[in-house]
């Protein structure tokens, strides 16, 4: 039997080719952009501000008339239930 040239399968899996691997590109990804106005800033930090400053005026002036009460219940509830996880 005489075998001349390459059979169709050895072509496929040709052992002396070389096979270059095509050459990766990094993604491009579109960057997102978030803009805040400076006017919303203000909104918002005057906003956090003014509810807190409320919460601790309202405490600092129960506190100077005698009326704020510690409920050590809730706080060892609290306490409790926090270690406990």
């Amino acid at each position: 039997m005489r075998i001349e040239g390459q059979q169709p399968v050895q072509r496929k899996y040709n052992v002396n080719k070389i096979y270059q691997q095509p050459s990766v590109k990094a993604p491009s990804f579109a960057k997102d952009d978030l803009y805040i106005s400076n006017e919303a800033k203000v909104l918002h930090e005057n906003t956090q501000l003014n509810i807190r400053e409320k919460k601790l005026l309202d405490i600092k002036k129960r506190i100077d008339a005698g009326e704020y009460q510690v409920n050590a219940q809730e706080i060892a509830k609290k306490i409790s239930q926090f270690y406990s996880i």
